[in-house]
């Protein structure tokens, strides 16, 4: 009786089921908000549960079945709520909508739920949604992936450095849509410091033994790709810069706080700020520890940011660090509590291998703790991890905010 009381006070959600269907389907379609504006890529996203399981979620605009969802994120609230569930663990579903393949004007956009029992069900009703697309509003977008906000970036401001480049990669990815032929694409990306242009893929992009292509665009996505698949540049939507920190505050750049923007154009005359993050600059040497084996460089894959996590259930905490010594420890710290030290060397990363040749540990960077979500008080809580090398050299590689929910049924 209890799940059926819970359907009874969600109908609202409830889609209607063929006559003599004996199943029991809920769910709710989270946006965009009915009455709501979208432009370019527009996230769409929300929830389904049945007893026989999802087997495909559709989007539909104007009645028409324009692509499946991405079926199985986690909710956690909706997996407390309604446990028991083929998919409750997963009960998530979202894409990115192209609403430059439509005109301008109100549409009505729906999720349409068929389980495994065969059962079509049309979640929350219709949202009318009014999509404004043009040239003008059409800006680049991107984000900046590595290296993370707030990292400490170490720089050879000596010269001294003869074993291993010093340069680091700043790398993510931009892309661009449009509403007129020749409009759609990314023409040129540019790293900034500080507002000032460092490098720019028009005329800086260049290949060089070891190091191989850099200050360029045009690098594989796969990941962008499945998001974004009908984004022009989605497969090669990457860039990749080399930041030389050391050379830049031997030319004057103080040490300490920094800008890093990436700037796109598309091929129409749009132009924007894609990603902007603050980080901080350093001298090998800067701090306690050896000269020569100063530097760390890192990334947090795990949790994503803005990730929700249920109270009754764990929260893994992985990434990657390589030292130009070695990698001591490395320290989990949520809202400025030490919670311990995360195993080291657990696994690989083809991409560090290449982004780092020869740097020790290179070929199993990677660090892992997973942490009961109970540890932590409700709401919004921020990691930083700290990597430590063999010489005490303490190493800020980045931070996240992630989300804790105590509510359960």
């Amino acid at each position: 009786m209890k799940r059926w009381m819970i359907v009874l006070g969600l109908s609202a959600v409830l889609g209607a089921l063929p006559v003599g269907a004996q199943e029991t389907v809920i769910g709710f379609f989270d946006g965009p908000p009915n009455g709501d504006s979208g432009t370019g890529a527009l996230p769409v996203t929300g929830w389904a549960l049945a007893d026989s399981g999802v087997k495909r979620v559709t989007l539909q605009v104007d009645g028409e079945d324009i692509s499946q969802f991405v079926y199985g994120r986690p909710r956690p609230l909706v997996t407390d709520l309604y446990p028991g569930f083929p998919d409750s663990p997963g009960p998530g579903f979202g894409l990115f909508m192209n609403t430059t393949d439509f005109t301008n004007g109100r549409h009505r956009v729906t999720a349409k739920v068929l389980t495994n029992a065969g059962n079509e069900v049309i979640l929350d009703g219709i949202h009318s949604i009014n999509f404004v697309n043009n040239t003008s509003i059409l800006a680049p977008f991107g984000k900046i992936d590595f290296p993370q906000r707030n990292a400490d970036l170490y720089g050879d401001c000596d010269g001294n450095s003869q074993d291993l480049d010093p340069r680091i990669p700043v790398t993510g990815w931009a892309l661009d849509l449009g509403v007129e032929t020749g409009d759609a694409g990314i023409a040129w990306t540019e790293l900034l410091l500080d507002g000032s242009i460092l490098y720019s893929t028009r005329i800086d992009c260049t290949f060089a033994t070891g190091l191989g292509l850099h200050n360029c665009y045009g690098f594989p996505r796969l990941d962008v790709e499945r998001s974004y698949p009908f984004a022009k540049d989605a497969p090669t939507a990457g860039f990749r810069f080399l930041l030389d920190v050391g050379a830049l505050i031997q030319a004057g750049w103080v040490r300490g706080f920094h800008t890093l923007t990436i700037r796109s154009g598309d091929l129409s005359t749009q132009t924007a700020n894609v990603d902007e993050i603050p980080v901080n600059f350093w001298c090998f040497g800067d701090r306690p520890g050896d000269p020569a084996s100063a530097g760390v460089l890192g990334f947090i894959e795990s949790p994503r940011e803005g990730r929700q996590y249920s109270v009754d259930g764990n929260i893994l905490f992985q990434g990657w660090a390589v030292a130009r010594g070695t990698v001591s420890s490395v320290e989990i710290w949520v809202d400025g509590d030490f919670f311990g030290n995360a195993a080291y060397g657990v696994d690989s990363r083809p991409g560090v291998i290449s982004s780092f040749p020869g740097w020790p540990n290179v070929n199993r960077p990677v660090w892992r703790l997973e942490l009961p979500a109970s540890s932590f008080a409700e709401g919004f809580r921020q990691v930083e991890v700290i990597v430590v090398d063999t010489q005490g050299e303490r190493t800020l590689i980045g931070e996240r905010t992630f989300f804790v929910n105590t509510r359960v049924d």
